[in-house]
């Protein structure tokens, strides 16, 4: 029986207590097996919502994953919009075939929607060669590694332009389709360019997981439009990102930096579309922290206190301040962010209108047919 290869990469994120001193830890790692911690329970006033992409990353997709980094922020801005109340976490599956560097590789279910976008930046299409994709082993991973919770929205956007191969090492993929709809696993297709034997697997498997399935250009389809706002909300979201204060080991602060500078190297659009994410819903202004362990965020959330956290949590520059000295450094950045994130938030309604007054004509791309299932499946 053959064998694969799969790469893990675990997101966890838990929700930091005032009573403790270190905040919670969020760092993804890679590892040899599906071992992770719970997942997070939700509080009662909002609405847990799980997606998982899983994306054929062999060398025809290049386009498409290209645009899905550039709207992976506009989608999950669309889920705020569309359920205001989403306490959502995304979920990546890359997948490609026995013979390739990796036969899936897996970045687990998180909140932390920067990391998310740092783990999609580093996906380059690659390999293949024959034309079916072991589509199964992404059914697999999707459903059996990635730590659904029990009272989400569960929905999965399958996308890819090769049919299912065969490789016998995890059951066949109208299996796990089958399964994904008897556990209310919404599961998605999208197939990219025309091929006519991905467009019977792909329909088969929307049907058995009580899901849509739709077609898009090869390329992906995505058209970004640029906005006036575009510039300034990005400046700001940087603003709001220099705020922060992330309690911890300096390895938990170097992630944050990791994903800061991820975003920094996105187009000025795709930071813009960030800054609405964050301006969203209960994202929006005083209400969203950039990472699970930011002090800042924390504090205005209400959920953490400066005088709780030990001094070698805390970064090196803040480290020799007073008691007193720390809270009132910590009141000046969330009042700053207060501040910024409101001008985000007036910018943002405007942004959308324009994006409404602007949205070019045709069927759409991926994120077109990702919002419209969205729309569909959570309304």
């Amino acid at each position: 029986m053959p064998t694969r290869q799969a790469l893990v990469t675990y997101g966890v994120t838990t929700a930091a207590a005032a009573t403790i001193t270190l905040a919670a830890l969020l760092q993804p790692w890679r590892g040899a097996g599906p071992r992770s911690l719970p997942p997070p329970p939700v509080s009662p006033a909002r609405r847990a919502v799980d997606v998982v992409f899983a994306v054929d990353t062999t060398g025809s997709m290049g386009g498409l994953i290209e645009g899905a980094k550039r709207t992976v922020w506009s989608i999950a801005t669309h889920i705020r919009q569309t359920e205001p109340d989403a306490e959502l976490r995304i979920g990546l599956v890359a997948y490609r075939d026995i013979g390739d560097d990796y036969v899936t590789r897996d970045f687990a279910l998180t909140g932390d929607l920067d990391a998310v976008f740092a783990e999609l930046s580093g996906y380059q299409a690659d390999g293949g060669g024959d034309t079916p994709e072991d589509v199964a082993a992404a059914l697999y991973d999707t459903l059996h590694r990635m730590q659904w919770r029990g009272d989400a929205r569960k929905l999965v956007f399958l996308v890819g332009d090769a049919p299912p191969a065969d490789r016998g090492d995890v059951p066949a993929f109208d299996a796990l389709a089958r399964e994904a709809g008897d556990r209310g696993i919404v599961l998605n297709t999208i197939r990219c360019g025309l091929d006519g034997d991905t467009a019977r697997a792909w329909q088969q498997i929307a049907a058995l997981g009580h899901g849509q399935f739709s077609t898009i250009e090869q390329d992906g389809g995505v058209q970004q439009v640029a906005t006036p706002y575009d510039e300034r909300l990005a400046e700001l979201s940087a603003q709001v990102d220099r705020t922060a204060v992330i309690v911890g080991d300096d390895g938990e602060r170097a992630v944050y930096e990791r994903n800061l500078a991820a975003n920094a190297a996105a187009p000025a659009a795709s930071k813009a579309d960030r800054a609405a994410y964050y301006a969203t819903g209960s994202a929006g202004p005083a209400g969203g922290a950039r990472a699970s362990n930011d002090l800042v965020g924390g504090v205005l959330a209400g959920k953490m206190r400066a005088s709780k956290i030990a001094k070698t949590a805390l970064p090196a520059d803040l480290r020799g301040l007073s008691p007193e000295e720390l809270q009132a450094e910590i009141q000046r950045r969330a009042q700053l962010r207060r501040d910024t994130e409101a001008e985000m938030a007036r910018l943002a309604r405007q942004r959308t209108e324009y994006l409404r007054s602007n949205a070019k004509g045709g069927e759409g791309g991926f994120d077109a047919k990702v919002n419209a299932a969205i729309d569909a499946q959570l309304k």
